[in-house]
């Protein structure tokens, strides 16, 4: 399961019926206050996760054969785009509207036509294929490019680089789109001897491997480059330049694809907020939904902050439950659970509440009271954010890593975070 844009409307309907139930006995004034200046935040910052989210827009571009269909089939993990080895099998831009219904998530693919193509598309619309290309891209106002090369053909095609940069500079001047653009090594299995693989057992390929990438970054795209990951320098180059901001070797066959999850960090690094989600959640990455979740806490945990400027006294944190609830429910989506109640109790009952005895709302709050070690339960500001941000880093670290932590340990850590100013807060 993952985030379920219907399950969680239906959850914010059901967290805002809780709220009217626990806060029944608090005085007027102070329930319109929370429900202003905290509840409706916090529906809103999960309104605006699902709401605003959208498929993230890949665009790929490269000379037909060099394996842009195979790329997108081994990206999305099933096989969506026809493979076609000799002619261009795609007379024109292809998009892909590829669905990831167990997670509730899409892609939005463009594999273009062949550019710099010696033998034409059937049915090829007369217009240059380079200035084709540049009304597609700007038709499809993409969050990523990736321009796909075969890696045995890298010396032999640098001009494509020259002119494919020249086309996203000119995109740029006119319209202002400054879309970054990987360039990805697709192929790297076939530089050498094919047998010799996969480079992690066979020294000589890898060797093959580093050289193509440093080829490519720095003698065509005289780009200055650090290891995408140190640890293995043959996964990749990044660089501080915006417009190529990396290059990435890969093989995308269907039985044996090698790198592609690099590519995949990469790319997720690049897209904006909105396209996040849907991205990580259709792959189940749950290191990249965790920041996402993490994000999230923090904006709870200030949210919650603001209880302090109540206008009424407050005896108890009762008004906190149903936002902690909440937030507990939302952490459980982004681990690929169902976003729902029954997943906040699924935590809460983990670490020792009991939510199914008697009790109704009123008891599961005063439990959740409990659990949290935080002496004095009067209404302050700095009492409510720390407590919402160490129940939601305990939940979070219950449902991505399947640990039992005290809250407790991350009273200090929201101390911190609020000592580095809002901007961290937000990020």
């Amino acid at each position: 399961m993952a985030i379920d844009r219907a399950r969680t409307r239906e959850l914010l309907q059901n967290v805002d019926e809780f709220f009217d139930s626990v806060t029944g006995g608090l005085p007027g004034e102070a329930i319109a206050f929370v429900k202003r200046a905290v509840m409706g935040p916090a529906f809103e910052e999960i309104r605006r996760l699902i709401e605003e989210s959208r498929p993230p827009v890949l665009f790929l571009v490269g000379r037909s054969g060099h394996g842009k269909s195979s790329l997108i089939n081994s990206l999305a993990g099933q096989p969506v785009a026809e493979i076609g080895d000799v002619k261009p099998t795609t007379p024109d831009s292809t998009p892909y509207l590829i669905h990831f219904p167990e997670q509730f998530s899409s892609w939005q693919v463009i594999d273009s036509r062949g550019i710099f193509e010696s033998t034409r598309p059937d049915g090829a619309p007369g217009s240059d294929a380079v200035e084709h290309l540049q009304q597609d891209i700007q038709k499809h106002n993409p969050d990523v490019i990736m321009h796909v090369i075969s890696a045995p053909e890298i010396r032999n095609l640098s001009q494509d680089l020259k002119v494919f940069r020249r086309i996203t500079a000119q995109i740029k001047e006119h319209t202002g789109m400054a879309v970054p653009v990987i360039v990805v090594l697709n192929k790297v299995d076939t530089l050498g001897n094919p047998r010799d693989w996969p480079p992690a057992t066979n020294a000589r390929k890898a060797a093959l491997i580093q050289d193509a990438v440093q080829y490519m970054s720095r003698d065509v795209l005289g780009l200055q480059t650090r290891p995408l990951d140190p640890n293995f320098i043959i996964k990749g180059a990044l660089s501080d330049d915006p417009a190529i901001p990396g290059v990435v070797p890969v093989c995308s066959l269907a039985d044996d694809h090698w790198n592609v999850n690099s590519l995949v960090d990469v790319i997720g690094q690049l897209l904006p907020d909105a396209a996040m989600l849907d991205f990580f959640q259709a792959l189940r990455r749950k290191e990249q939904l965790r920041k996402i979740s993490s994000s999230i806490i923090k904006r709870f945990a200030a949210i919650a902050s603001g209880i302090g400027a109540s206008p009424a006294p407050l005896s108890d944190f009762i008004v906190l439950t149903p936002l902690q609830l909440l937030m507990i429910a939302v952490i459980g989506g982004l681990s690929c659970r169902s976003v729902s109640r029954e997943t906040a109790h699924e935590y809460l009952s983990a670490v020792g509440l009991n939510l199914l005895t008697a009790g109704g709302s009123r008891y599961i709050t005063r439990q959740l009271l409990k659990f949290i070690p935080f002496a004095g339960w009067a209404a302050a500001g700095s009492i409510a954010g720390s407590s919402t941000y160490a129940l939601g880093k305990a939940a979070e670290a219950y449902f991505f890593s399947g640990t039992i932590t005290e809250p407790d340990r991350f009273k200090q850590e929201w101390k911190q975070i609020q000592g580095n100013g809002p901007a961290e807060l937000f990020e």
